[in-house]
């Protein structure tokens, strides 16, 4: 039987993308749990209660198993990255305050049960966001030890934001385009930023992009979902632009993101240069001028030659034929100079 892909609808949860739902269905080893998030803020010495609800969506009873576990980061794309027993502690785990009023209960097929749960946050609990969840697995903890469950699992993401000295910094690390140059107008844009604070930011802001003549032809939105940005730890967000026109030239992007708290919002920014060429057209192009050019210069070698050829011979006419051709030569030089440049600018004109 097919593992389904709970991992993302986990990554979705901690990043605050969740809908009213988390569940987990394949044949007949559905379970869900609901509702998916739970995030809030807390003070130092508070106890909460809050209820789930476990759902067997098989067409048979089945027995459910609840435990906790830590998140401890966030890798690339989202995915949280939840704590074995044996991993280092971050600073940011909430697991041992949860308090779970069961850990095991049986459902007939297509039911629920709500199960509660006690929240303690220590009086010495750090400020800041901690991060948790409570799983609910067809697999005996016994087997989830030993490593030899099946692994039929989904989580319920807890956040908590202990109130004192939050500190919320977010660094724009690096914000850069998959090429330097590009042959149409499909660029993906990608920012990495870095949480060096305590808590979970939500950076997004406007990514606006400019031809060459400082015309804006693109405004994006980067991190349109809000996701979030884990404690200590870097997360990349991608934005791609496309465009129907084929466009040309250099262009800039500029980035301005916002996050933090109402009141206290903070922006980062960076911008990033980038080339399209088309070389569908521009190839082509550059073989025509190519032709012009050298039938251009060969033309007129060819008129030289007769010209001289029509002149006598005299020390005095190969002077005047020398001058005659070096000054020829030097206006070819100009005359294929002027229409590359004017072959550009068209160019320019016709694709920016």
């Amino acid at each position: 039987m097919k593992r389904t892909t709970f991992l993302i609808a986990l990554s979705l949860a901690v990043m605050g993308l969740f809908t009213a739902e988390s569940a987990l269905a394949q044949g007949s080893a559905g379970i869900g749990i609901k509702p998916a998030t739970i995030e809030e803020p807390a003070v130092p010495g508070e106890e909460k209660q809050y209820t789930v609800t476990v759902s067997n969506l098989a067409d048979v009873e089945q027995t459910i198993y609840l435990f906790k576990r830590d998140i401890i980061g966030v890798r690339d794309g989202g995915v949280p990255v939840f704590a074995n027993e044996n991993t280092e502690k971050t600073g940011f785990e909430l697991s041992e305050w949860i308090e779970l009023s069961t850990e095991e209960i049986t459902l007939g097929a297509s039911s629920e049960q709500e199960v509660s749960f006690t929240l303690r946050v220590p009086e010495d609990a750090s400020p800041g966001s901690h991060f948790g969840g409570v799983f609910v697995s067809v697999d005996p903890p016994r087997l989830r030890t030993v490593g030899a469950a099946v692994g039929y699992e989904v989580a319920n993401i807890v956040s908590i934001r202990v109130a004192g000295d939050a500190v919320e910094s977010a660094q724009l690390r690096s914000f850069s385009t998959d090429n330097y140059i590009y042959g149409s107008t499909d660029v993906a844009f990608t920012a990495t930023i870095r949480n060096a604070g305590n808590v979970l930011v939500r950076p997004f802001g406007p990514l606006e992009v400019f031809n060459m003549f400082g015309e804006r032809v693109a405004l994006l939105t980067l991190n349109e979902s809000e996701g979030g940005v884990f404690p200590g730890t870097d997360r990349d967000f991608v934005v791609s632009w496309e465009d129907e026109g084929p466009g040309f030239g250099r262009y800039n992007a500029v980035v301005s993101l916002t996050y933090g708290a109402d009141g206290r919002k903070s922006t980062i920014f960076s911008t990033v240069s980038f080339w399209i060429l088309p070389m569908d057209i521009i190839g082509p192009a550059l073989g025509v001028l190519a032709v012009l050019l050298l039938a251009t210069y060969f033309g007129v070698r060819a008129y030289i030659r007769r010209t001289l050829a029509a002149y006598g011979g005299g020390r005095r006419l190969v002077r005047r034929r020398q001058s005659r051709g070096t000054s020829t030569l030097f206006m070819v030089m100009i005359v294929m100079l002027v229409v590359t440049a004017l072959f550009l600018i068209v160019l320019l004109l016709l694709f920016a």
